[in-house]
């Protein structure tokens, strides 16, 4: 059985892009599909990182994308809110390729069982928000399922914790008049170097 959300209507050809936010980052790991998006969402546009190394000690490792079934196009993404209020069951009929192992691509050459996801959303880039996940389990890899759960976690705390944004964040502010949690939606994780990623992240400004 597919699954619809109904925060994905069907988009219109006219306005597919293959822009991304974090494209200056990660420009060798860009997704090989255009995107599109409706006119109310909008990408999290996201500072370049300021302590990125001159030398990666590894390449870097492929995306990893999070998909509806049944959505009208990838790369539209999944909800957080959503993410988080389900159970594995239901999570895997809804998710594209959810018990697929991605922590094992994400160990990359060096073999890492733990990475970094930045954080860096607009007025809060001073905080250098950084949450560590481990990526195996005593089952395995993660798995993309359990992978977007931690993402999605960490940017429900992230929202919670954070003071209020400066002045050139305003139009990003988040809480009471501001972007709620449940207007965030998980499209992919970005490799910058090693062992830090960013996170894809689509706001429904409806």
């Amino acid at each position: 059985m597919s699954y619809m959300n109904p925060l994905h209507p069907p988009v219109p050809s006219n306005i597919h892009s293959s822009y991304t936010a974090l494209a200056g980052a990660c420009s060798a790991n860009q997704p090989p599909f255009a995107q599109a998006m409706p006119p109310t969402h909008r990408r999290l546009p996201q500072a370049p990182l300021s302590k990125v190394p001159t030398s990666r000690r590894s390449p870097p490792c492929p995306a990893v994308t999070f998909d509806l079934h049944g959505a009208p196009s990838r790369g539209l993404g999944v909800p957080m809110c959503e993410l988080l209020a389900r159970s594995g069951g239901a999570l895997e009929r809804m998710l594209v390729g959810a018990n697929d192992g991605v922590g094992a691509q994400m160990s990359g050459s060096l073999g890492l069982r733990r990475v970094n996801l930045k954080i860096l959303w607009p007025g809060y880039e001073h905080l250098d928000r950084s949450h560590p996940f481990d990526i195996y389990t005593p089952a395995g890899p993660l798995t993309r399922g359990q992978l977007a759960v931690q993402v999605s976690r960490a940017f429900s705390r992230f929202m919670e914790v954070c003071y209020p944004p400066a002045q050139h964040g305003a139009s990003w502010r988040f809480g009471i008049g501001g972007i709620g949690f449940n207007r965030l939606m998980l499209s992919a994780l970005w490799n910058v170097y090693d062992d830090v990623w960013l996170a894809e992240v689509i706001v429904d400004f409806r």
